[in-house]
């Protein structure tokens, strides 16, 4: 088995670590892809949602575009598996561009006080060596004067002290951690998991323009941090003691369906991704620490 990756807090880089830089060049050059290419920056934002009218999409499109999960028990790992695969897609074009092997994405931990503004290269007019506009520099409600906007509400992590991952879609019933047990759920905005709510939604909505709407979150180079760490605070509340379901309905049940970073259609169930580091992408994280000692 390959040395998994690390992703680490984007806040704690070493002011000589290149891995934004190499993140902004990468996206460049994601960005000079035709859209119909499933390494493309268009088309990877589209797996998750897209402004385009459905009845254009191809049969391809109509498999892979649109797909992301919300409000279902689905949640986490689906955006495991997009986060996965795009992930790996970069890491290829870094190595690709002359850049380290072992690039890996790194994460936004915006609980901490000191943590509340938008990373300095996302608010960069130029970054990285690259003509024209920093290419992490897009539309946003807040955060790209480089100040704090987030408040305790919005990074509240008190989802982690929910005990059970799924909830149950009944009155006055608890969605869980991770979602209620329903089926299948694109864009959902009700019953919701705790998670999913606070922090996810909150930093969604904060930041607005682009992240402020599920079909055009993903074109914003931010979501894929701000992902990556709700994919970290499903590692820390399961290292806490938590478990994941071992309902068949949620480990193999439902099969989701994706391009690899070679391009090639493949599919994927929670079971496959439920362990970060000898799962598909081997990965880790730098601190699993439980930070509800620290954060209100």
């Amino acid at each position: 088995m390959p040395t998994p990756r690390m992703r680490k807090d984007v806040s704690k880089l070493d002011a000589s670590d290149q891995t934004l830089q190499w993140y902004a060049r990468a996206v460049h050059d994601m960005q000079q892809r035709p859209p119909g290419d499933s390494t493309s920056w268009q088309y990877q934002a589209a797996v998750h949602g897209t402004l385009q009218n459905p009845s254009t999409f191809t049969q391809d499109q109509k498999q892979a575009w649109a797909q992301c999960q919300h409000a279902t028990w689905f949640f986490l790992p689906w955006h495991r598996v997009y986060l996965g695969i795009f992930e790996d897609i970069v890491s290829t074009t870094v190595a690709k561009l002359g850049g380290p092997k072992d690039w890996a994405l790194p994460y936004w931990n915006y609980s901490p006080p000191g943590a509340r503004a938008l990373p300095p290269a996302f608010t960069a007019k130029q970054f990285a060596g690259l003509p024209g506009q920093n290419p992490l520099l897009v539309e946003r409600d807040q955060g790209n004067d480089g100040k704090p906007f987030l408040d305790n509400k919005a990074v509240s992590l008190n989802c982690l002290k929910r005990a059970n991952f799924a909830g149950h879609l009944v009155p006055g019933g608890d969605s869980g951690f991770g979602g209620p047990t329903r089926g299948p759920n694109h864009m959902g905005d009700s019953d919701q998991g705790q998670l999913e709510m606070v922090p996810h939604d909150m930093i969604h909505s904060d930041i607005g323009g682009l992240m402020g709407d599920p079909d055009t979150a993903a074109q914003d180079p931010i979501f894929w941090l701000h992902h990556a760490n709700i994919d970290r605070l499903w590692e820390v509340w399961r290292k806490m003691g938590n478990a994941n379901p071992t309902d068949p309905k949620w480990l193999s049940a439902t099969h989701f369906f994706f391009h690899d970073a070679s391009g090639k259609p493949a599919t994927f169930t929670p079971q496959d991704v439920v362990d970060t580091v000898n799962g598909p992408w081997h990965y880790q994280y730098d601190n699993l620490a439980n930070p509800l000692g620290n954060v209100h």
